[in-house]
């Protein structure tokens, strides 16, 4: 019989390769126990994670940063997030529509989630700048990009009223939408919304009144004895700029003289007192529209009173 193997004819290992066996049955044992850890950790964290995400990460704190005519829990309220509700699902971005909408006067609301347990609420107060007429006697106030802040029945001395666009919407927190006979709702709001940047990026104050009845002779009216004659959209933007500057160096001349300026012509203006004779019924506007209201209201008020007569 050979010496190298056994009765049942198996060869012996040698020494070294019995210690090569030993050490990949170790390799084995441990990788065999690293898969039962790895499983174990898993399982507990399925277990341990809708405990942390439900009960440790809640919300138990707001911050709220900036300034608004609104209290902090008024605030906070908006938002729809409220003590308790789960870090990990509040919807931020919702939270700070809500706010918006619910609460007008405020803008560029911006949520964050401060860990492990509080939400920073960051805002700006937003004013007035714009009214539309809604019905007879009923305005909504907007801010200069157009949102509805909200509907009053007496028009305040520091908007700027916009004639010539009819809206058929104007929900409060919303921004308003236009109709016109002529155009698309969409190209009259965005020839309003271009107006109305270009006004709040020229820094130009005290404008009572902005007509876009005639989308080729747009006119805006400056404390109620300058007119700025724009003609039509082209090159809006550089015309409102150039007309305040005109302003305020007629101002400097005489902060009490009336006219027109002329801004038809893209880069040029004219000013003209003598004109001022010929556009007084534009800047005399609100105090005729007023006047208005009232003979329809009284006119109204008499064709129920005779209707009433007949009826009896």
């Amino acid at each position: 019989m050979d010496r190298g193997y056994q009765q049942t004819g198996e060869r012996r290992l040698t020494p070294e390769e019995r210690q090569l066996r030993v050490k990949k049955l170790k390799r084995k044992r441990r990788f065999r126990l690293a898969i039962v850890i790895i499983g174990f950790f898993l399982a507990l964290s399925i277990v341990i994670s809708p405990i942390l995400l439900f009960t440790v990460f809640r919300v138990k704190a707001f911050t709220v940063e900036g300034t608004s005519p609104y209290t902090n829990d008024e605030i906070i309220a908006a938002s729809g997030i409220g003590i308790g509700k789960s870090m990990i699902f509040a919807d931020l971005e919702e939270a700070s529509e809500n706010i918006e909408k619910t609460l007008p006067y405020t803008n560029n609301v911006r949520l964050t989630k401060k860990l492990p347990n509080g939400i920073i609420i960051r805002l700006e107060e937003t004013k007035r700048a714009f009214a539309v007429e809604l019905s007879a006697g009923m305005y909504a106030l907007a801010n200069s990009e157009l949102k509805v802040l909200e509907l009053v029945g007496e028009l305040p001395a520091d908007v700027a009223l916009i004639t010539g666009a009819v809206p058929v919407k104007s929900e409060i927190g919303e921004k308003l939408v236009f109709a016109s006979e002529n155009e698309t709702t969409d190209l009259t709001y965005a020839l309003i919304e271009k107006i109305a940047a270009a006004v709040a990026e020229s820094g130009l104050k005290d404008i009572g009144l902005i007509d876009v009845t005639s989308r080729s002779n747009i006119y805006m009216i400056y404390q109620g004895r300058i007119v700025l004659r724009l003609g039509d959209s082209t090159d809006i933007e550089s015309k409102i700029s150039l007309g305040n500057r005109v302003i305020n160096e007629e101002n400097t001349i005489d902060p009490s003289q009336c006219g027109t300026v002329d801004l038809t012509i893209a880069k040029k203006a004219y000013f003209n007192p003598s004109d001022f004779a010929d556009v007084e019924e534009l800047v005399n506007y609100s105090e005729k529209h007023a006047s208005q209201t009232e003979n329809e209201d009284e006119n109204s008020e008499n064709q129920e009173a005779d209707e009433r007569k007949n009826e009896e």
